[in-house]
């Protein structure tokens, strides 16, 4: 009973924490795949934040009196934006990423990792390596011994995290999808965001790039000192470090034992850093502008 409790308190808040010696590698877990679905649908439920949860109920909600309705009173209720904005967009790239995460995952690891796996049980460990970067950390497997471009991808999917509002940690999947959205309408000449016949506020856009790009700067200064301090590491295991540690993720390719202290200290600064953000750091020491009625004339900047 308290192994059950204790896995799905861990699994839901994306802890990545187990009781098991070499957490899910231990011999009766990593084939008890079962046990393992059971994880990534509480990481994932975590994953996606509260909000999303609470307006997933009220949508559900929504569905039944409708149907009820339609069904006793012929009658068809319509509710327009049930389903929020930001629920629609943080979900869909949620699952989005999950599903291509794990098709990738699951053909390049086919003969590697994935070699001792049969069936079924290919696909569910494959979604299990897919979904433990989106900062859960839990691991069935040794990261170490994945094909370089999937370390890469694993790289990536703990930079994105988790949705806002939720256990996870990263840039976020509505950071992400901004960003890529943003793109699209830029190679398409428009200079608003418009999505599900709504106006994207330009403030979002703001915090999304400001998001990334600190988070870049902070990870490439941790990426800096590790280096200096601990010399005779290789780059990839040094930015996986770097990238577990800032996105609060716990995964590592057997690296953080090695680490010297100071090393260490700088690994731990990141994940305080990660956890709290550097824009509400930033919003800590400077005053917040009071706004004003006037505005410069605009100019154009060559990029």
């Amino acid at each position: 009973m308290i192994f059950s409790i204790f896995h799905s308190v861990s699994a839901f808040c994306n802890a990545g924490f187990s009781t098991l010696p070499n957490g899910l590698m231990n011999k009766g877990f990593v084939h008890n795949y079962g046990f393992q679905s059971v994880l990534i649908t509480l990481i994932f439920l975590g994953g996606i934040g509260f909000p999303i949860l609470i307006n997933i109920l009220r949508y559900t909600d929504y569905l039944i009196r409708k149907l009820i309705s339609k069904i006793l009173h012929n009658k068809n209720n319509r509710k327009n934006w049930v389903f929020t904005l930001s629920s629609k967009v943080n979900l869909i790239t949620s699952l989005t990423i999950l599903i291509i995460s794990t098709i990738i995952l699951f053909f390049e690891e086919y003969y590697s990792t994935l070699g001792q796996h049969q069936g079924f049980g290919k696909f569910i460990s494959a979604l299990f390596i897919a979904i433990t970067p989106r900062t859960a950390g839990f691991n069935n497997m040794d990261f170490s011994h994945l094909q370089f471009s999937s370390i890469l991808l694993v790289i990536l999917l703990m930079w994105i995290g988790a949705s806002p509002a939720s256990t996870g940690g990263g840039i976020k999947t509505s950071t992400f999808a901004i960003a890529i959205l943003n793109f699209i309408n830029i190679a398409r000449g428009k200079n608003k965001i418009e999505i599900y016949k709504r106006e994207l506020s330009p403030i979002n856009v703001q915090k999304a790039f400001a998001t990334m790009t600190l988070s870049f700067l902070v990870i490439g200064i941790g990426i800096f000192l590790i280096t200096k301090f601990d010399n005779h590491l290789h780059l990839i295991d040094v930015a996986f470090e770097a990238f577990s540690a800032y996105s609060t993720v716990g995964l590592s390719l057997n690296l953080t034992p090695t680490l010297s202290d100071p090393s260490k200290i700088v690994v731990i600064t990141m994940m305080f850093i990660g956890r709290v953000s550097m824009i509400t750091i930033l919003m800590a020491f400077f005053k917040k502008t009071v706004s004003s009625n006037y505005r410069y004339p605009s100019d154009d900047i060559l990029i």
